[in-house]
């Protein structure tokens, strides 16, 4: 049980949390550190408090959390155990790729790196240090971590070099305090939060795991990051923007594909505890319900522009030699295309500064007009002040803007500007239309945030990364604007999250994401639905399969860019229709071996049910016929013709029976029966030679059977059956003992032998349960192969499916399914299966995956 708990928290939440722990706990006794309480010989004064009172809590923030630190013994065993840590995971990476025949990391990086930590810990050890203030003086004895990801940095080696982590020193600060508690308390001493845990890749899971529950690795013999990936993961290389930025690239490895999914997620819920705003029902304000009577973010959408139109075709060009491999990868890349596609969709000035004005509409002038609706419908409303609970002077509702591909400058171009220029042209005022990178530490985002809940602040504009994890803007958020789409679910999660939030004091408010027709939006809004879908599948643990691709991918598909830059979505629709055939008939080739080992399995367990049935009469009937001779003074043990009443005289009569028997060497295969050497509790005792061991002769196998009771037998070395001692006449009593058990555990077996020949039978009876799908998916590929070569109606574009982004098949309308049946009705089914069919199961996939934003 935790006595004196401390939560550690994000540098700008102290104040809030403590305000709202005494809110809910007026009568605990709490004590809150920023750093500045840290600083200095205040250190002292703040170690004395903890340790001297019986508090409910201790809260600090991220960086005074890091001033406390462990003594210098605690850390040199921390060190001492990282760096053998470190050391045989180098090893044992270096081990398993030259065994696979893989590159291997030289002697030299591994010296390097092992060198590095050397001098880092000489450094440590040569640094003057406060003795008296540390850790373990304050009494903490359990940590409670928000925003737990952002400690995901812990160093990690690993042979795969996207994978390898330095690691940070807040993480490292984080794991050798945990680490020191659990050395003292035991394994159950940290707790994290965090709204996502899984942001940009599956792996996270795996340092996840480090920090709460090492012992579950250990226990499945996973003791380093690379034995974790051999498991779970598959790795490819992939071209990526390099540390330097700008447009310079270079080849990494990464996970493309995760295995063993469902093990995975098992030993992720063991110790994650998932709760979904469906599970917790906080009072949270509704979405505006949508026209087509969804409550969901709405999508306004801009026409493109003649540049953007002329632009993306140049994109699709770009694309073609990349595929072609005409151009350096250096020079062009999926990477830089993807990046100049969203930029573009954003606006046409981030990648052409020469454009100036445009005269057409655009993303900014389309938001401009939607927030200055908004505020002119939303600046007299009322709201509450938090404190007193009265009704606040300023009046006014807040507006939340996120666009992470421009940031505001005096020196160029920028969106950011740009939209505020247009919203004091339509009326808002300059000085209540502010950005968040004005803020520069955390006193003056405290004061940024204060002035957005007081209703200082109409419009507040910042990036994910700047706005995103603990921004507590909420109480009077109205309207909240995605002017651009991010790559990760994880950022529209946390963009969402500060209006969608505990605290706002509106019923319900309205989120608009901003859409530029036939442009990267489209896409990027789709592979954002089928990212955040996966992840809330690994995060409820509902996933059924054996592999799923990763969730980290930063860039568009060749078919992707080419459906863009065509306006023809049927080119992507036909490689996710065969990527999704190819899917479907890998389950079912899987099924197909699968039903080949249900019959082997059935007719083994059918054979050793056969056996059994034989066995078990005999054996019964040999239980029966046991004699009371064994155990204690009873011993009775014929050998070669004469009785023994004391085990030591049965083996040495033993010793010279097999003297006689045994032969010259055993045999190189086969056995060879040498006859029965005694008689014990009525049972004859037949020795078997079974086939020499080349590498020592004496410790080749010798069976001791039961004779009349098959498959009962005692097993010793040639050298143990030379040369006996009183342990083996023992156990071959033991067992003779143990005849009756040994029935139990034969009737046991046929029992499961007969239960697993009925279970594979009912199991070769079910049908393979995606036939239908499968059929669909072969119609599917038909349909849109004959659509494209002009043999059916043409498809609508991809302009007139923007309502239909979020869906992850396509799901027509009625009057082109009824079109498309008729003509399918005319051309005739090419597999034989029902156009009818291909269309329910689109619809069924279609509402499972959801039908909006």
């Amino acid at each position: 049980m935790a006595r004196k708990p401390v939560i550690v928290v994000p540098n700008h939440m102290l104040d809030q949390f403590f305000r709202e722990w005494l809110q809910l706990y007026p009568q605990a006794q709490i004590l809150a550190a920023s750093s500045e309480d840290l600083a200095g010989d205040k250190r002292r004064v703040f170690v004395a408090r903890a340790a001297a009172s019986d508090w409910d809590g201790i809260i600090m923030t991220r960086t005074a959390f890091e001033r406390i630190e462990l003594s210098e013994e605690s850390k040199a065993a921390y060190d001492l155990a990282e760096m053998s840590r470190q050391r045989a995971e180098l090893e044992a990476a270096n081990e398993r790729a030259a065994a696979t025949g893989a590159d291997t990391m030289s002697i030299k990086r591994m010296e390097v790196r092992l060198q590095a930590c050397e001098e880092k810990l000489k450094a440590k050890a040569d640094r003057v240090t406060d003795p008296e203030i540390t850790f373990e003086q304050t009494g903490i004895d359990y940590l409670l971590v928000d925003e737990l990801h952002e400690y995901k940095n812990l160093d990690t080696a690993s042979n795969i070099s996207d994978a390898a982590i330095d690691g940070s020193k807040r993480a490292s600060d984080l794991h050798s305090k945990v680490e020191y508690l659990r050395s003292v308390h035991g394994d159950r001493v940290i707790t994290g939060a965090t709204a996502t845990p899984i942001a940009n890749s599956v792996t996270e899971m795996y340092v996840m795991q480090r920090y709460l529950r090492p012992d579950l690795l250990e226990r499945a013999g996973i003791h380093d990051f690379d034995s974790w990936a051999a498991t779970f993961g598959q790795v490819v290389s992939e071209m990526e923007l390099s540390v330097a930025g700008g447009d310079n690239f270079k080849m990494k490895e990464r996970f493309a594909k995760f295995q063993n999914v469902p093990e995975l997620l098992k030993m992720f819920h063991t110790f994650a505890d998932v709760k979904t705003a469906e599970d917790l029902q906080l009072p949270t304000p509704d979405l505006v319900v949508r026209e087509d009577g969804a409550r969901l973010p709405r999508m306004v959408a801009v026409e493109a522009s003649a540049e953007l139109q002329d632009y993306i075709a140049e994109i699709g060009r770009r694309s073609e030699a990349i595929q072609a491999r005409m151009v350096d990868r250096h020079e062009d890349n999926m990477l830089k295309v993807s990046s100049d596609g969203r930029k573009a969709a954003l606006d046409m000035r981030l990648v052409d500064p020469e454009l100036g004005s445009i005269v057409a509409e655009t993303k900014v002038s389309v938001t401009a007009d939607l927030i200055a609706r908004v505020h002119e419908e939303h600046q007299d409303d009322v709201f509450l002040d938090t404190a007193s609970g009265e009704e606040h002077p300023t009046k006014g509702a807040l507006q939340i803007v996120f666009c992470d591909q421009s940031t505001p400058s005096t020196e160029k171009w920028n969106v950011y500007d740009e939209l505020k220029d247009q919203l004091v042209q339509r009326g808002i005022p300059a000085e209540k239309i502010r950005f968040m990178h004005e803020a520069r530490n955390d006193a003056e985002k405290g004061r940024l945030f204060s002035a957005a809940r007081s209703g200082d602040i109409a419009v507040l504009m910042g990036s994910t990364q700047k706005m995103g994890v603990g921004t507590n803007i909420q109480a009077r958020a109205v309207h909240l604007v995605d002017l651009d789409a991010p790559w990760r679910p994880a950022d529209i999660a946390q963009r969402h999250g500060r209006i969608i939030r505990q605290g706002n004091q509106n019923p319900e408010v309205v989120i608009s994401q901003v859409v530029t027709k036939g442009s990267f939006d489209t896409f990027m809004w789709q592979t954002l639905e089928r990212k955040s879908k996966f992840i809330d599948q690994i995060m409820r643990g509902r996933l059924d399969v054996r592999e799923i691709e990763d969730v980290g991918h930063n860039t568009l598909s060749f078919a992707e860019v080419k459906a863009i830059s065509s306006g023809n979505p049927l080119i992507l629709e036909k490689s996710k229709a065969d990527q999704e055939l190819a899917r479907l008939e890998r389950l079912n080739r899987a099924w197909h071996r699968n039903q080949s080992s249900l019959v082997f399995r059935k007719d083994a367990a059918q054979a050793r049910a056969d056996a059994l049935e034989q066995e078990i009469p005999a054996l019964r009937a040999a239980a029966q016929r046991t004699a009371d001779e064994l155990g204690g003074e009873r011993f009775r043990m014929t050998i070669d013709g004469a009785t023994y009443d004391k085990r030591a005289d049965a083996a040495e009569a033993w010793q010279q029976w097999a003297g006689v028997h045994a032969t010259s060497r055993p045999p190189r295969a086969g056995e060879i029966d040498l006859g029965v050497a005694g008689r014990i509790g009525g049972h004859d005792i037949r020795v078997v030679q079974r086939p020499g061991n080349l590498a020592d002769l004496s410790a080749s196998p010798v069976e001791l059977r039961i004779d009349d009771a098959p498959g009962v037998a005692v097993e010793v070395t040639r050298a143990t059956s030379l040369n006996p001692s009183v342990g083996m006449i023992q156990r071959l009593e033991n067992q003779v003992r143990a005849l009756p058990e040994e029935v139990t555990k034969r009737e046991a077996r046929l029992a499961s032998a007969r239960q697993e020949v009925v279970d594979a039978r009912e199991a070769l009876e079910v049908p393979f349960k995606h036939q239908d799908a499968l059929e669909a998916a072969r119609w599917e590929v038909e349909r849109i192969g004959r659509a494209m070569r002009g043999e059916e109606e043409s498809q609508p574009s991809l302009d007139s499916e923007l309502e239909a982004l979020k869906k992850r098949m396509r799901l027509e309308s009625p009057q082109s399914s009824t079109a498309r049946r008729g003509g399918a009705q005319r051309g005739g089914s090419p597999v034989g299966h029902s156009p009818e069919v291909s269309r329910r199961h689109y619809e069924q996939r279609a509402q499972e995956d959801g039908l909006g934003l």
